[in-house]
């Protein structure tokens, strides 16, 4: 069937739509008007191409194996060349407008260069920071190494995007103290839930639950991602510890990745598989408080949990480390922090949790939901169409070189 060609394109290495981010973007930028694809990695039982929500969906062999540097160097590299030889060979996207490249890498938006020689906008959102990445995934020489690479590579893709995206505050600034280009167009776009997806309105308070007592057993929950970063064997210790200490305390922990095995051996803690937002949003009230247990490092210390950030959205009490990024946003009265890294002070302030009172968790819970009033999704959208408004109707650098082809076909990978 013969398709018009693409006008807004996204490139990302991870799976689609189970990015989050990219989907709650491409679904804002359908107020646009133009037609949208996204290229993405192609996981197990995953379509080469289909349409999701309006949404041209072109998936490439890849495989995301969080291995070590030479896998990452590989694993990366293809994707990105994959990426490549679509954009600047195939006639659906001869007249792409703007081509939205999510890292990590920050290389791929070398992918996105054809586009641009032929007139295209270039968006660089970064969901991570890759120099600071490099030095806390790979430590030592080889990481310092690695990570002084990563930072000329992030400032050579921030100079050919005509906007930059970062999610969070601490991002931003960090971004600022390291300039790429003096006229660079920055802004940020969090990563707040979509009442799309979880069916709530952040203002609407009426609608969540009321703040459940703890009681025996006390019910913790953690969703996303498994890995050794986001501090599962932190929160496991602290919960034994706790329960050590003569509390009643019970872990779920939702979500898959490699320390998924590990995590199903340990006693007193129930690993679930996976979850689509819409039974998240159904479950996750089910619990007395969400739990982010994120490792303190180089990289995390300017991160923003975006499970943290849903919790709050569902009205959900907070146990977090005490990471920099958290407490720049939620200040004192609002999330239970503690030590980050430290299971002794995850048990701790579970039992301070358990001691606390009703009337103290609706407060806190009320202050946080004031802190996630302005960064709410509808306002993150607005924000993002305004710029997308912007890089459409401006005039294009250069003529196109290769002539629309309104009948083109929708590209194979």
């Amino acid at each position: 069937m013969r398709r018009a060609p693409i006008e807004i394109l996204h490139l990302v290495y991870g799976h689609y739509p189970a990015d989050t981010r990219v989907k709650r973007e491409l679904r804002a930028l359908s107020a646009t008007g133009c037609r949208r694809a996204v290229i993405a990695v192609r996981g197990e039982g995953e379509a080469a191409l289909e349409r999701v929500d309006d949404v041209v969906t072109i998936r490439v062999p890849g495989h995301k194996s969080r291995g070590g540097l030479w896998s990452y160097v590989v694993e990366y590299g293809d994707f990105v060349l994959r990426c490549r030889r679509l954009v600047a060979a195939h006639r659906a996207f001869a007249n792409v407008q703007v081509v939205h490249v999510h890292t990590l890498p920050d290389f791929l938006m070398w992918a996105a260069l054809p586009a641009r020689r032929r007139g295209a906008r270039l968006v660089f959102d970064m969901h991570e920071i890759m120099p600071e990445f490099t030095r806390a995934k790979f430590p030592g020489p080889l990481g310092t190494l690695m990570a002084r690479l990563a930072r000329r590579i992030e400032r050579w893709a921030r100079r050919r995007a005509d906007l930059t995206v970062t999610v969070n505050r601490p991002i931003d600034q960090l971004l600022a103290s390291r300039p790429a280009t003096p006229d660079e167009h920055r802004i940020i776009v969090h990563n707040t839930a979509d009442p799309g997806d979880f069916g709530h309105d952040v203002r609407a308070g009426e609608t969540l639950p009321p703040p459940l007592l703890p009681a025996a057993p006390l019910r913790l929950v953690y969703h996303g991602t498994l890995t050794h970063l986001y501090g599962l064997d932190i929160a496991v210790r602290g919960v034994a510890l706790a329960n050590a200490n003569g509390l009643d305390v019970q872990l779920t922990i939702i979500g898959d990745g490699p320390e998924r095995g590990r995590l199903e051996e340990a006693v007193g803690v129930t690993v679930k598989r996976p979850m689509t937002h819409k039974q998240l949003a159904a479950r996750l009230p089910q619990f007395h408080a969400g739990l982010v247990p994120t490792r303190l490092n180089e990289m995390t210390r300017y991160s923003l949990s975006t499970k943290l950030l849903e919790y709050v959205h569902l009205g959900l009490p907070v146990l977090a480390a005490d990471l920099p990024s958290y407490r720049l946003y939620f200040g004192a009265d609002t999330l239970w922090f503690w030590t980050a890294n430290d299971p002794a002070a995850l048990a701790t302030v579970i039992r301070a949790f358990v001691q606390s009172d009703r009337a103290q968790r609706a407060r806190r819970i009320a202050k946080a939901r004031q802190v996630l009033e302005p960064l709410a999704w509808p306002v993150q959208a607005m924000a993002l169409l305004a710029a997308y408004q912007d890089l459409l109707t401006r005039p294009a650098q250069q003529p196109a070189r290769i002539a629309a082809t309104r009948s083109a076909a929708v590209p194979s990978p």
